[in-house]
């Protein structure tokens, strides 16, 4: 008797749709989230100036004093949290290891997290490892896939110990307002409940939309840890560097989970680091002008074709339906890059009921958007005569 491989899911989807990606050198990628920007210069030269002058030792798991200094003041200043760069800030490997450390920091197996669906699919990851319970709070394109705070209050149980913020969220780029996260964070006091924060994209929002640190509310701090990574703000993904803070009792706890899972994190990269913090700031507000000229490039070529979606009020994604065609979100992306060399991101990957959806990005050059969004719509066209 044989059975069938198992369909790929999650993270397994998106990387087996990535490696057929890199046999096309045509290719053109608008599902991940790389920033196509080049890391800017000055960052760059803090490194080489770093492995020049031999800084090659080990550094404590919390990462380099300087690096902490220059993060609590970075979050002072554009998050309006307070933290002590003593005992409040942990360096990491980039977003992905401060994800799983906040999720070991706070979860044991069997307690239950509210999440936002869908969510960056990380997040489901990481409670796998610990064995706790993803209590997933189904949002739609209708409301811009708003976590009602109403709804948080009716799934929560005896069991709930956490609730996850992601904000902008990946993939649906939606912003809680701050009224929204209020009525969230007297929720968490009312029912002692710890917050999951993520702020990587918090400086890169649109429209009138406003981006509000959650530990940074009344309340908030004392149960709330929150992550953020120089990979999106500074084009420096491959360089692995972010950072948890939060409450020192709970980030004593942090701190040791990193020395026993990967010790310090790259000294280079942490000069780096100083360096992206301190220094010039312009490059990061061209990467903001230029995502804002690219999102009305793929929103108008998304009416142009017909598709609905959540706008996007932070982030680098779009989250489009594309039920209309017949196929589900897997079948689509594969069709899409089979036939027209374009990636885009099956909805699927991030939650198995968004099978209806797939994740663009704004994160090429505008003429390789133009291209790429044309193709999509050649692809569009012969799915739907088809079917």
């Amino acid at each position: 008797m044989t059975t069938q491989p198992k369909q790929k899911q999650g993270t397994d989807l998106l990387y087996s749709l990535i490696a057929e990606a890199r046999t096309y050198p045509d290719a053109i990628i608008l599902g991940r989230g790389d920033p196509d920007f080049d890391t800017p210069a000055h960052i760059i030269a803090a490194a080489r100036e770093a492995m020049i002058q031999q800084h090659a030792g080990y550094v404590p798991p919390e990462g380099l004093l300087s690096l902490r200094e220059a993060i609590a003041q970075r979050v002072k200043a554009i998050n309006h949290i307070d933290v002590d760069p003593a005992t409040e800030v942990v360096v990491t490997n980039g977003g992905q290891e401060a994800l799983f450390l906040m999720v070991l920091a706070v979860l044991e197996q069997g307690d239950e997290i509210i999440v936002p669906e869908p969510n960056y699919n990380t997040y489901h990851d990481a409670l796998k490892f610990t064995g706790a319970v993803k209590v997933g709070l189904t949002t739609s394109y209708e409301t811009n896939f708003r976590a009602d705070p109403a709804d948080v209050r009716r799934l929560i149980t005896p069991r709930t110990r956490a609730l996850l913020l992601v904000s902008p969220n990946n993939p649906t780029a939606g912003v809680i307002s701050r009224a929204d996260l209020l009525e969230l964070v007297a929720i968490a006091r009312e029912h002692d409940l710890m917050i999951i924060a993520d702020d990587i994209y918090d400086l890169f929002v649109y429209d009138d939309f406003v981006h509000t640190s959650v530990a940074s509310l009344p309340g908030a701090k004392e149960r709330t840890l929150t992550l953020n990574a120089l990979s999106k703000t500074y084009a420096m993904t491959g360089w692995r560097l972010g950072w948890v803070t939060g409450p020192a009792p709970l980030m004593a706890r942090v701190k040791a989970l990193k020395a026993a899972i990967s010790g310090g994190t790259s000294i280079i990269t942490q000069y780096a680091g100083v360096a992206a913090l301190t220094g010039p700031q312009e490059p990061v507000q061209m990467m903001a002008d230029a995502y804002r000229r690219r999102r009305k490039i793929v929103l108008e070529a998304l009416d142009a074709m017909g598709m609905r979606y959540g706008v996007p009020q932070g982030g680098q994604f779009v989250f489009a339906d594309i039920s209309f065609t017949g196929l589900g979100s897997a079948e689509f992306a594969q069709r899409v890059l089979s036939d027209q060399h374009v990636l885009v991101y099956p909805g699927s990957a991030f939650d198995r009921e968004r099978a209806q959806y797939v994740r663009m990005t704004f994160l090429q050059p505008e003429e390789k958007l133009y291209e790429g969004l044309e193709r999509v719509k050649i692809a569009m066209k012969k799915i739907m005569a088809a079917s």
